[in-house]
């Protein structure tokens, strides 16, 4: 609704400029009491106070003052009622009752968690003291109604900057929202929830260090003043920063040679799946890719620090631990005292210890021939720490209660014969890729990523329609592959996988 009286940063009606300090007295005593009006005895009082001298005829003084308002804006504007007069606008007509109701809207939908309705309202509300020209806003003396009337908004609007400036933090908008936050520190110095949202902008915007040092700030002069710390909320933002400063550390994480086909929507899933549960398993049997999906799940991970631990070449249940370990470079673990071998909880609190205070994330890769090794281990650790998440790759899963299973799905169709196709000219540019041959190919290779690959490389030496001939002695057909593929574990059921000596 458009604003008609406007009284805040200056004295207007309908565009039009009203001049004379007892006519702004009169509107803005009347404004302030919007809907009741004011009785005829209290207006006198507050238009001539008793310091200053009254009209030997204050009332009728008092309705001179109305006709002119009357004459020059309107009769409709000032009505009489019983006992005196009121203006007949509502609440979202007058500037000065306008922006009381988009405060209590703002604040209502930032308690909500509305983010975006509380800074429409703080704007609007604020827009309320913007002024058409470049004038300042009337002066007027010490006492005068207009004066007080103005007063008593300026809380309001400090309490709209303020909640416009946390709703540009929380929306996102660091950058935007760093000026703002620091104008209501300056106004409000221990607010620490403003304070608190001003750290993560600086760090969004200019990096830890400048968070850091701001924090460092207010913690200074708070026990130098106070003698006391800073609250919880922003103690554990401190930290944050902190572990923020770290360097990112993916540790024995591979980036593909080539492009990971087919996978978005399962790396999508895995890394959701990953801030929800402590423990996801991603599992299939093998030459699905499980172990380059992890690979690419650990370089876009959340978590500052990954640590990629291979345990196709571990021997025994009771070695996955000792294994992990070793990755960490937990030296104690290989170490033996007098009363023997360090035992197995020790070596637990070592892996605890190396890995930090996280956010971590620790990957087991081909787990399922020392499933229950494995099993123990995670289990330990996510009862020893907070901040750790664990992804493992495996033909079957831990069987923990903390942990999300992901079975890993066969490429479709069209996937595995863009595959098929790209690792073919890969290996012979001038092959000849007749459709409906690479079609059957991978049709009868079921989707297996690994076994779609060493299919094509056969292509260096036989056609299509050949290699889909000799499908049928698969695991003479289908051995070799890429030197630069991780090395992988055998088949535990010979009869039921591929063939392979490398692959992923």
């Amino acid at each position: 609704m458009t604003t008609e009286l406007r009284l805040l940063c200056e004295v207007s009606y309908r565009g039009r400029e009203i001049t004379g300090p007892r006519l702004h007295g009169l509107l803005a005593l009347l404004a302030d009491d919007l809907r009741a009006g004011r009785t005829s005895a209290r207006l006198v009082a507050d238009l001539w106070p008793e310091t200053e001298e009254r009209p030997e005829h204050p009332k009728k003084a008092l309705q001179v003052l109305v006709s002119r308002v009357r004459s020059q804006l309107g009769p409709g504007l000032v009505v009489s009622t019983p006992a005196g007069y009121r203006l007949a606008l509502d609440e979202h007509q007058v500037d000065a009752s306008a922006v009381l109701l988009s405060a209590a809207e703002s604040t209502r939908h930032a308690r909500a968690g509305d983010h975006i309705a509380a800074l429409q309202h703080a704007e609007a509300g604020l827009a309320r003291w913007e002024r058409d020209s470049g004038e300042g806003a009337p002066e007027a003396g010490a006492g005068d109604p207009l004066t007080e009337l103005r007063r008593s908004r300026a809380a309001t609007h400090r309490s709209l900057v303020r909640t416009r400036a946390l709703a540009l933090s929380r929306l996102g908008r660091r950058t935007d929202a760093v000026a703002p936050l620091t104008a209501v520190l300056r106004d409000r110095p221990r607010d620490e929830e403003v304070l608190l949202e001003l750290l993560r902008c600086e760090a969004a915007a200019s990096g830890p260090a400048q968070a850091l040092a701001t924090y460092d700030t207010y913690r200074r002069a708070l026990r130098e003043e106070l003698g006391t710390d800073p609250g919880a909320p922003l103690r554990a933002a401190y930290q944050e920063l902190l572990r923020g400063q770290a360097p990112v550390l993916r540790q024995g994480v591979a980036h593909d040679p080539n492009a990971l086909l087919g996978r978005d929507d399962d790396l999508t899933t895995v890394t959701e799946l990953l801030r929800t549960s402590r423990v996801t398993s991603i599992v299939g049997a093998g030459g699905l890719g499980k172990t380059r999906l992890a690979h690419a799940v650990s370089r876009v991970a959340e978590q500052r620090a990954v640590y990629f631990v291979p345990l196709a070449g571990v021997g025994t249940d009771g070695d996955v631990a000792g294994e992990v370990a070793s990755v960490l470079s937990v030296r104690e673990a290989r170490r033996t005292t007098r009363a023997g071998p360090i035992a197995p909880a020790d070596v637990l609190g070592l892996i605890v210890s190396a890995l930090g205070p996280g956010p971590v994330l620790l990957v087991l890769d081909n787990c399922e021939h020392v499933v229950r090794g494995a099993a123990e281990l995670v289990r330990g650790l996510v009862s020893m720490t907070r901040d750790l998440r664990v992804l493992t790759t495996s033909r079957a899963p831990l069987g923990l209660s903390s942990e999300s299973v992901y079975g890993l799905p066969q490429l479709d169709l069209p996937t595995s014969v863009e595959l098929f196709e790209r690792r073919a000219r890969a290996a012979r540019p001038d092959a000849e890729l007749a459709p409906d041959a690479v079609a059957e190919v991978c049709r009868q290779l079921d989707g297996l990523p690994l076994a779609v690959e060493l299919a094509a490389a056969r292509v260096r030496v036989m056609s299509v329609p050949a290699i889909a001939r000799r499908l049928g002695d698969r695991f003479t057909l289908l051995r070799g592959g890429a030197r630069d593929a991780p090395p992988r574990p055998p088949p535990q059921h010979p009869g039921r996988e591929w063939c392979w000596e490398r692959g992923g």
